[in-house]
């Protein structure tokens, strides 16, 4: 395999709520290297084999481009969750939220990461449900097209 990431060591970065966009304007550069991302994570996902969906998302991974953020810190969840009960649930799951300039690279990369962890437990527990792997999966081809409509690009000619 070719340039394989250590998953363990990639956190999974969240924009900050109230900086997630409804639309959002995108370079023709910017807007090409998101849509091959979310292209290949379409690819990906119509894969059988849970080993080369990882393999395709591996790769989608190490060909974005490096995203700069900026860690924040989230004093209030406005839920009924106490602030250590986020921080501890954060830390378990390797998550930071962040604030990203590049705010559409940041959700494609979280939406990279989350799937390749779904396909590390798909690879690790290969008893699961076909039916409920099969709908976690159109799930995730539904936020492809959620992303895809509010960077306004083209359709995908995957499902």
């Amino acid at each position: 395999m070719e340039n394989v990431l250590d998953k363990s060591l990639i956190p999974l970065e969240l924009l900050v709520p109230w900086e997630l966009p409804l639309d959002q304007y995108l370079s023709s550069t910017e807007g090409a290297e998101i849509n091959q991302a979310l292209q290949q994570i379409l690819q990906a996902l119509a894969e059988s084999s849970p080993q080369q969906a990882s393999f395709m998302i591996n790769r989608a991974l190490t060909e974005l481009n490096e995203i700069e953020t900026q860690l924040v810190n989230i004093k209030s969840t406005k839920t009924a969750l106490k602030t250590w009960e986020v921080e501890d649930y954060d830390h378990y799951f390797q998550i930071r939220h962040v604030h990203a300039q590049k705010s559409a690279l940041c959700l494609v990369k979280g939406l990279l990461i989350t799937c390749q962890r779904f396909m590390e437990i798909c690879i690790e527990t290969p008893w699961l449900d076909t039916q409920q792997v099969q709908q976690q999966k159109q799930g995730f081809v539904s936020y492809v097209h959620l992303l895809m409509r509010v960077f306004d690009l083209d359709k995908p000619d995957l499902p």
